[in-house]
């Protein structure tokens, strides 16, 4: 095949992946909000704590627990708080794994709070295009001004994908400012970002 020819194809391609991804944002018309529950018939010989409540899920039944120097959040308790429910993917159809508890939960010191007007919030988040973010439970960082608020599945080699900011919720089609960056000198350098509709978010 020849040179200009494959530039062809490749340019064709990239078009229609574009139209496709441009075509599924179109038809979104609301965001769906999903209140999670946690499977609480999975299975696991994996045993920990949890010490306080979760900084990624805004609710009183969910919690930061470790295993070993592993932390996992968030982790959802049984009803009778004898085990938690951890690393749970209810995007890709993973439900998780159970935590058998080393010791009684605490009680619960996490402040559950409302997101402030015209914001939103989840735990696991769908953009459009179809990559799933997860709130910054630890250090954050800034990329042009703007907060790191969730990370997201990697992009390319050395790349790394974030939402800046928080969700817009003002309207039914909440939207998140998607950030691509690399690592600099001086901390994350932005390589591009836009603006896209957000298509799930699980609480």
């Amino acid at each position: 095949m020849s040179l200009t020819k494959k530039i062809w194809t490749l340019g064709l391609t990239f078009s229609f992946v574009f139209v496709s991804l441009t075509a599924v944002e179109g038809q979104l018309k609301t965001t769906q909000i999903i209140k999670f529950v946690p499977d609480i018939s999975v299975r696991g010989d994996r045993s920990g704590n949890c010490w306080t409540g979760s900084i990624a899920a805004q609710r009183p039944d969910a919690w930061r627990c470790m295993i070993g120097n592993g932390i996992f959040d968030p982790c959802f308790a049984s009803p009778e708080g004898e085990f938690v429910v951890c690393d749970p993917n209810p995007a890709k159809g993973k439900p998780g794994f159970r935590l058998n508890l080393t010791e009684p939960l605490p009680r619960q010191d996490m402040p559950v709070r409302s997101p402030e007007a015209g914001t939103g919030s989840g735990w696991l988040v769908e953009l459009a295009d179809g990559t799933l973010c997860q709130p910054v439970t630890g250090a954050s960082g800034l990329v042009g001004g703007k907060t790191i608020s969730y990370y997201c599945e990697n992009g390319k080699k050395g790349d790394y994908v974030s939402i800046l900011g928080d969700l817009d919720a003002r309207k039914p089609l909440w939207t998140a400012e998607k950030a691509t960056t690399v690592e600099g000198r001086n901390g994350p350098k932005l390589i591009k970002s836009k603006k896209m509709a957000v298509s799930r978010v699980w609480q």
